[in-house]
């Protein structure tokens, strides 16, 4: 455990260093005027209110490191209450942008609010579409369709003939993740093998492994094949030759599934040599605890943490003195948009955020297209034994050479 002293003096050391290192956003803040103020519409009410208390104090701290201020509107409000406080706050001169909300079906009210002042709203939804209801409006989340597809577009360029499987859950973020990963792989003139789905919160995964294997296949609940009902977990056997192996495999799922499914995959001959790939959900503490069993995985992220070295190094330390826990990703970008927005003045945000540069922060480069759309390159992230991720470098040492 880092001593307290210590902790303060990192925390000195790098705050300097995220000034240094932070490009667009922390170069402009010497012209930035002192009374700027970023609104943030996060929920202080409803189920989401521990979340966004969460991310109210880094941003709340964003502000304080720029000289800002911060107003808070609780984005659970009803539409009319809602729309009514963002009006008051954006009145306001000062106000140089908005951060938020998390919720997709809050995001089109605040996106219209920001087209009528003319006021950037950097969206914290990742549900593409939202980003379009105006021109000031930016969607800062990548979905998971995109990730699934950037993940897909990695691995194939690094393993064009791997024969390749997914798992996903069967909920709306599996639908997502395994429908793009496999349209994007199909697209480079590659086949996906191996597909098997499963419903949410399962804890037994032998059947979903040789559904992946082509030992069984799913069927739809009171449906029939050759007079044979599906079993407890919706599948039959059939006598098809199995999978002898896959080169590569999709789960796509968050950390504490992945968890669950880890002893299942290694106990399996036939995927003994299988590199796991996953999505930014596997960030997580249940995977810390799945190190042994995932060790050599790999996933992809926005965010590196402390070993993605530079800013992010430093930023998690001071982070740590801080809040004395890691920072998540979006807490980290929450970070990245209230120092940006807090650096600027009002008219200038959206300019920058609509320009083939955009701005660095300790996230890394945070660029739009031209509808809104974040086009963020995430970092591959190797699983270590220990449970840590570590940012994977281009050694071949770093990946399976057999592949």
């Amino acid at each position: 455990m880092i001593s307290f002293v210590k902790r303060a003096g990192a925390a000195l050391w790098s705050v300097t260093l995220i000034a240094l290192c932070c490009g667009v956003a922390h170069a402009q803040q010497a012209s930035a005027p002192t009374e700027a103020q970023v609104v943030a519409v996060l929920p202080q009410s409803g189920e989401l209110a521990g979340v966004g208390e969460q991310l109210v104090e880094v941003m709340r701290w964003a502000a304080e490191d720029s000289g800002a201020h911060l107003i808070i509107v609780d984005s659970e409000l009803a539409n009319d209450a809602l729309a009514r406080a963002l009006s008051d706050a954006l009145s306001n001169e000062a106000v140089v942008g908005m951060v938020g909300p998390l919720r997709a079906s809050r995001a089109g009210l605040v996106a219209a609010v920001s087209a009528q002042a003319r006021v950037p709203a950097l969206l914290l939804s990742s549900v593409e579409g939202v980003e379009a209801r105006s021109p000031y409006a930016f969607r800062t989340r990548l979905s998971v369709g995109e990730q699934a597809s950037f993940a897909a577009r990695w691995a194939h360029e690094r393993w064009p003939k791997a024969r390749v499987g997914v798992m996903a859950p069967l909920s709306e973020y599996g639908d997502e993740a395994a429908r793009a990963f496999v349209s994007t792989w199909s697209e480079q003139g590659a086949r996906v093998v191996g597909l098997a789905r499963y419903r949410s919160g399962e804890t037994q995964f032998t059947p979903v492994v040789e559904t992946l294997l082509g030992a069984r296949v799913r069927l739809e609940r009171g449906r029939e094949v050759a007079g044979r009902r599906a079993d407890r977990w919706g599948t039959v056997r059939v006598g098809a030759p199995r999978l002898d192996g896959l080169d590569l495999l999709l789960l796509a799922d968050f950390d504490d599934a992945v968890a669950r499914q880890a002893p299942f995959i290694v106990r399996e001959e036939a995927l003994q040599q299988t590199q796991l790939l996953g999505l930014a959900g596997w960030r997580g503490q249940r995977l810390q605890q799945s190190g042994e069993e995932l060790a050599g995985a790999i996933f992809f992220d926005t965010f590196g943490g402390i070993a993605q070295g530079g800013a992010a190094e430093g930023f998690v330390l001071a982070f740590e003195a801080r809040f004395v826990r890691a920072p998540t990703t979006v807490e980290a970008e929450v970070y990245d948009l209230v120092s940006f927005l807090a650096s600027s003045r009002r008219g200038s945000a959206a300019s920058v955020l609509g320009s083939s540069e955009g701005f660095e922060g300790v996230t890394g480069r945070w660029r739009f297209d031209r509808r809104g759309a974040p086009l963020r390159v995430p970092l591959a992230l190797r699983v270590t034994e220990d449970g840590r991720w570590i940012p994977l470098t281009t050694s071949s040492s770093e990946t399976h050479d057999a592949l």
